[in-house]
């Protein structure tokens, strides 16, 4: 106890420091069975080849009595009672298999983080070319058989599932907007793309994951397919290769192939956003909420006049369509207040060119909810992540969430939260929640405006209101917040190293947030590297493990993987009476803090009640060890990083009294 993993154990091959990282050995070791570099598990019916040249590792048999070194040899009968192991040999890589989580853990969402990674962008194939690729909408090369090669890399940070773009087959062609290189634009449900991989790959994929104790989270869209533009696009879609798949509101006396046309001149299928057709507002009005007065002259610009940020004060528009007081910077799902909100329009408007499916066709429904459950089955897919969730009817959501088996948790971009709690509320339909998570959109809105400084309503460097809009989430109806998926930049949003402006102590807490916060955490790939493109291959720089920040996410997880409920029980916001503080305990147990302040701040105080410590016990920094000063009653951080303060008992630990 006290002890530390110096420089010279950073090179033993497990990788769990950085230089700039010094984690106890406690907490290493009840983690290390989670985050070991390799390991080839055993299942009844498999062959195992025996490693290295006498079949042990590191000492400890790992082969059957007379199986010599390179042979193979069939998994014993008895399922669970064994592992072999593969090179580089370890001890700790020779795990019994009845220690692996099981499917009941695979396929149930609270508890889980999740890497999030674009399979177009992540990793090559083996001995492809590792130059640079920083596009928008264009193929990049990224493989499936890429993400299997380093899933050390995430496994070293100690994520338990990788969440992964589409890779089904998509629209070959390219349009105004790209390629289907996002891999929601699907051509063909039923095959890979070979953009990404073979069907093989992506069973290797599943099984690389679950032998390592990880599980897979996969993305697919029900609302839409690829482009379409004619009626001669659809003969090759499969399924649904017929315009009657395909909602066409407001189509009127026109052919399929003139409402879908596109192009400047045509007037092209009803959109499903904003007031180009009259989804969330009135048709041809700005749904914008605010605009920018400017501070010299006091002359208002609407958003939709201007690009990057407000060179004065945003204010309500008393013109615009939506309610005084809205917490949305524009008029967004569930916004029903604004005036001219259409849900017909909204759940049934396309995407631009994307073909808006039609759910209430009766082939639709049934062949979407038999492939959901084919492709889970076929793939053994553990999670589902729903893109654009919050433009599908509800009673079919619950269909097929009922369908898929497995957790689904959707994309429901609002921040109106009984709106966004309804999309886990029980279903008439099913009798269970619609479904098991969605993504929490309303308080990433919230909370990166608070860390960075980004302008949101209410809510710019302001914690204070993240900390109520926190409590109103735990007093919303929704059926489990620790199914909502906590984030802080994706695949269509800026990334958080750019909206915090490299500011690492910024970036540090809003992470910390993330992680600790009640809910899924969920880190896009490039994080650790400190990524501000928002799509830009990660090969170019080399799957580096050193950095401090891929150092503090791996501590992060390893908290959570080591005081459990401790850390992840219950949540209470603590009033800290300072817009800059935000402090929550979880579990009754232990305390998060966090601020928005510049690196280089120097000391923090946090001042709120913590649960009392006199029965020996002293506050530690679960992150660095470093035993809790307190000053009249207040927590005094020596700098502005994250701390989470846990209770611990006096002797051994570092900086405590004696």
């Amino acid at each position: 106890e006290g002890a530390e993993l110096t420089a010279g154990h950073r090179q033993s091959g497990h990788g769990l420091l950085t230089p700039a990282m010094r984690v106890p050995v406690a907490l290493f070791c009840l983690g290390v069975r989670a985050l070991r570099s390799s390991a080839s598990l055993c299942a009844v019916g498999d062959t195992v080849r025996c490693p290295g040249s006498n079949g042990t590792c590191a000492g400890e048999e790992c082969c059957p009595p007379g199986v010599q070194g390179g042979e193979s040899f069939p998994c014993p009968s008895a399922p669970g009672s064994f592992t072999g192991c593969d090179s580089p040999s370890k001890a700790e890589d020779c795990v019994d298999s009845a220690s692996l989580p099981t499917r009941e853990w695979r396929r149930t969402l609270a508890g889980k983080s999740v890497y999030f990674l674009l399979v177009d962008r992540f990793a090559r194939s083996a001995g492809e070319p590792t130059a640079k690729c920083d596009t928008e909408n264009h193929w990049c090369n990224g493989t499936l058989r890429g993400v299997i090669d380093r899933l050390d890399y995430i496994q070293g940070m100690g994520f338990d599932c990788i969440w992964i773009t589409p890779v089904v087959y998509q629209w070959p062609g390219e349009s105004t907007s790209g390629t289907g290189c996002m891999g929601y634009w699907a051509y063909n449900l039923y095959e890979i793309d070979p953009h990404f991989g073979t069907k093989e790959d992506m069973k290797d994929l599943t099984r690389s994951l679950h032998e390592r104790g990880m599980c897979l989270m996969y993305d697919f869209v029900a609302n839409h397919m690829g482009p379409i533009h004619s009626e001669d696009m659809l003969r090759d879609m499969v399924p649904f290769n017929d315009a009657k798949y395909f909602n066409q509101l407001f189509r009127g006396p026109m052919t399929f192939d003139e409402y879908a046309a596109p192009g400047p001149d045509a007037r092209g299928p009803t959109q499903a956003m904003w007031s180009h057709s009259g989804g969330q507002c009135t048709v041809g009005r700005s749904c914008h909420c605010y605009e920018c007065v400017a501070a010299d002259t006091g002359m208002a610009t609407s958003p939709d006049d201007f690009d990057g940020p407000c060179n004065g004060e945003m204010a309500f528009d008393e013109d615009s369509p939506c309610p005084r007081g809205t917490l949305s910077p524009y008029c967004m799902l569930g916004d029903y207040a604004c005036e001219g909100y259409n849900e017909t329009i909204t759940q049934q408007g396309w995407f631009f060119d994307l073909g808006d499916l039609n759910q209430s066709h009766p082939f639709v429904r049934r062949k979407q909810k038999e492939w959901i459950r084919w492709f889970v089955d076929e793939y053994d897919v553990d999670l589902l992540r729903l893109d654009t969730a919050g433009f599908i009817q509800s009673d079919f959501l619950a269909e097929l969430q009922d369908a898929a088996r497995v957790p689904i948790i959707g994309e429901v971009t609002a921040t109106n939260l009984t709106y966004h709690a309804g999309f886990q509320q029980t279903s008439p339909t099913t009798g269970r929640p619609t479904l098991a998570g969605v993504l929490n959109f309303p308080l990433y809105y919230t909370a990166l405006a608070g860390f960075c400084g980004k302008w949101f309503p209410y809510s710019t460097f302001n914690l204070t209101f993240l900390g109520e809009r926190m409590e109103e989430q735990l007093a919303a109806p929704y059926a489990d917040v620790n199914n909502l998926g906590n984030f802080m930049d994706n695949h269509d949003t800026l990334r958080l190293a750019k909206v915090c402006g490299g500011d690492a102590s910024r970036i540090y807490n809003a992470l910390a947030w993330t992680m600790l916060a009640k809910g899924v955490p969920i880190v896009y790939y490039g994080t650790e590297q400190l990524f501000t493109s928002v799509r830009k291959s990660l090969w170019d720089d080399r799957y580096d493990t050193t950095t401090e920040m891929y150092g503090f996410i791996r501590a992060l997880n390893l908290v959570r993987k080591e005081f459990g409920a401790e850390v992840l029980g219950a949540l209470e916001v603590v009033d800290t009476k300072h817009e800059g503080l935000l402090v929550f305990r979880r579990g009754g147990r232990s305390g998060v803090f966090v601020n928005n302040f510049r690196e280089g701040h120097g000391a923090v105080r946090y001042c709120g009640e913590l649960p009392d410590a006199s029965d020996g016990g002293v506050w530690v920094d679960a992150i660095s060890q470093e035993a809790a000063v307190f000053d009249a009653g207040c927590y005094r951080s020596a700098d502005s990083r994250p701390k989470v303060l846990v209770r611990r008992q006096r002797r051994g630990l570092r900086g405590a009294a004696p």
